[in-house]
């Protein structure tokens, strides 16, 4: 789309009544214009179009005088490549986060805001973005976010490792996302399961096993050859061969599915473009918000955690910080539900967090082996999203192949190394 976007591409449903909306959400009376900003790049949304509109408003002061509203928005709307859409299985995906941010965040606000004292001191669970507006009809979908750019908030590089300040930080920020599901649960289990039932498995299930299990064998190929080329005839090489085998399509699927006693609302995409970062003046990271939700599902906090260590660190920061990553999730999620008037040791301790990584971690391996190559993909190796045709199937999209340079295929290797140094596939 090279000429200015208008309404219509967003979706036939979003009009001037949408503005309104959007700035009376904002604390606002009406809408007095708006413009379209720069949108995303290939392969940054596989399975929405990205929108970025600036809305001008009006909102009355404190002393009944008319004051300027200025609101950022991004716009995820649905392809309107209508083969994309089926094959990225876009109405699902769309519909689950939809539902997160209208029932899940304000089943989580209503709760932080109903404990009574008061938490001491007052530091909820806020790191997400606003949502102003969303519809969901499975043909004309759309959600309305705040633009935390504008905030000082932006997305690593793609391909990069993260540094230990960063991984430190997001760490702690997932204590504190899944530590609020955990006290939620402990403290008022009937709200928190009807929160979690507003969310559906949009990856692993029956219902996409002939979607996804294809593209799955691709996955396993590239990691198998990487693990021979790294580790030839070790141990690694042995176990992670028995792991990578037909049967990881229904190990993921147990995985997604066994509920634990420390079940959170899992976000279930935990790769550094969903962590945005806001840094200071010396370049140190400050603040995290957390976006994109389309994957969010009611499983085990390893599934997270895994998929976090095993997408985005590197086998240096694992071995020498490993613990200490998990120190300081463990210490954030327990000060947040110590906050909230729960038994912090109660509902979770370093022995219950460590037994929870050694029966989930191997999923952070399972994703790794998508993640990772989609991670290390060069601008250019990424597909023409819109050029997809009528019968496509995933891997004329993701036809990834083993990798030809030693580095790429050690950084896929060791997660296995780590996994099965740390007894998580076995």
């Amino acid at each position: 789309m090279s000429s200015t976007p208008t309404f219509s591409d967003i979706s036939a449903k979003f009009s001037e009544a949408t503005l309104d909306e959007i700035i009376q959400k904002a604390g606002g009376t009406k809408h007095t214009s708006y413009k379209f900003g720069p949108s995303g790049k290939k392969g940054d949304a596989y399975l929405s179009r990205v929108f970025r509109i600036t809305i001008f408003g009006v909102k009355v002061g404190p002393d009944g005088k008319e004051a300027e509203l200025e609101v950022n928005t991004i716009v995820k709307a649905m392809p309107d490549n209508l083969h994309r859409r089926r094959l990225f299985r876009s109405v699902i995906f769309f519909r689950n986060e939809i539902h997160f941010y209208t029932k899940v965040i304000p089943a989580i606000e209503a709760f932080q805001a109903a404990r009574q004292p008061k938490p001491k001191p007052n530091n909820p669970f806020v790191e997400y973005a606003k949502c102003y507006a969303s519809l969901c009809d499975g043909i004309n979908d759309f959600i309305v976010l705040e633009d935390v750019g504008p905030r000082g908030y932006r997305a690593p590089v793609r391909q990069d490792y993260i540094a230990l300040e960063d991984a430190l930080l997001t760490m702690r920020t997932l204590g504190r996302y899944h530590g609020v599901a955990l006290a939620f649960n402990a403290l008022d289990s009937k709200n928190f399961e009807k929160a979690a039932s507003a969310l559906e498995e949009t990856y692993y299930g029956e219902h996409t096993r002939e979607w996804y299990t294809d593209f799955l064998g691709l996955a396993e190929n590239v990691a198998k050859d990487a693990i021979a080329k790294t580790y030839p005839n070790t141990k690694y090489e042995t176990i992670s061969s028995n792991f990578l085998q037909p049967s990881l399509f229904d190990d993921l699927i147990d995985l997604v599915s066994t509920r634990s006693k420390l079940s959170v609302f899992g976000h279930g995409d935990c790769w550094t473009p969903n962590f945005l970062t806001s840094y200071g003046n010396g370049g140190e990271p400050l603040k995290i918000i957390i976006i994109d939700f389309q994957l969010a599902r009611c499983s085990s906090l390893a599934l997270d955690l895994s998929f976090f260590i095993y997408s985005c660190t590197s086998q240096e920061l694992r071995e020498k910080h490993y613990d200490e990553l998990l120190r300081a999730y463990l210490d954030s999620a327990q000060d947040l539900i110590t906050d909230l008037g729960g038994d912090a040791e109660t509902i979770i301790s370093w022995d219950s967090l460590k037994a929870e990584l050694v029966q989930f971690g191997r999923f952070g391996c399972g994703m790794g082996i998508e993640s990772l190559p989609m991670t290390m993909m060069e601008d250019e190796e990424v597909a023409d999203l819109d050029a997809i045709k009528e019968n496509a199937v995933l891997t004329d999209i993701w036809n990834i192949t083993p990798f030809k340079e030693p580095a790429k295929q050690q950084r896929l290797a060791d997660i296995f190394k780590h996994a099965i140094d740390q007894n998580y596939i076995k």
